[in-house]
């Protein structure tokens, strides 16, 4: 695991306390370059929910995002590897649905989210739905899902599946909050 480019490029992340699933370079190199290239990474407020390692919020951080909030059950690693790169950063230890409801009676938005949840679990249907309900999206912003390549897309009236990149077992859903027809600009 290591930071692909920017500010920390080349730095390698560690993983300390436990086993997590990281994004593999390939797919964050090419998430990361469909984000710069449509200008959405510079100054950009982030949140990495299930953030394992922190893999997500740091490569935006090093590309030049303004700030990254990063939660998950044990926030442990993604601190350990903000810490050894002298990064000041927020962590929520609770799961999505605590972190989305703090976040949102804080009436804290952001402009890009980072979802990884477990494969395995069914989390990536429920994620869109809550942090577009929960009111923490930007209005221009956009959520990012990594899951299963065998799953259905996320189908919800509030939400639009902007694109979707596959990746061998990977699916990256790239959603925009579409509560009309008018916050939809094109695809990115």
């Amino acid at each position: 695991m290591r930071i692909i480019s920017g500010k920390y490029k080349g730095r390698r992340l560690i993983s300390p306390h436990g086993k997590v699933r990281p994004t593999l370079d390939m797919v964050k190199g090419s998430l990361f370059s469909i984000l710069q290239g449509r200008g959405l990474i510079d100054g950009a407020r982030c949140l990495d929910i299930f953030c394992g390692t922190g893999g997500l919020g740091i490569e935006a951080l090093s590309r030049g995002a303004e700030s990254c909030t990063f939660a998950d059950v044990d926030t442990s690693n993604a601190k350990a590897n903000t810490d050894m790169l002298g990064i000041s950063c927020r962590f929520i230890r609770a799961d999505y649905r605590k972190a989305v409801k703090l976040l949102s009676a804080e009436r804290k938005t952001f402009d890009l989210i980072f979802c990884d949840p477990p494969y395995g679990a069914d989390f990536w249907r429920d994620i869109a739905l809550r942090v577009c309900d929960g009111g923490i999206l930007d209005k221009n912003g956009v959520i990012i899902v990594e899951h299963s390549s065998k799953n259905d897309l996320i189908n919800a009236p509030e939400n639009c599946i902007i694109e979707r990149r596959v990746f061998g077992e990977t699916a990256l859903d790239i959603i925009t909050r579409g509560d009309d027809e008018s916050d939809i600009c094109g695809s990115v």
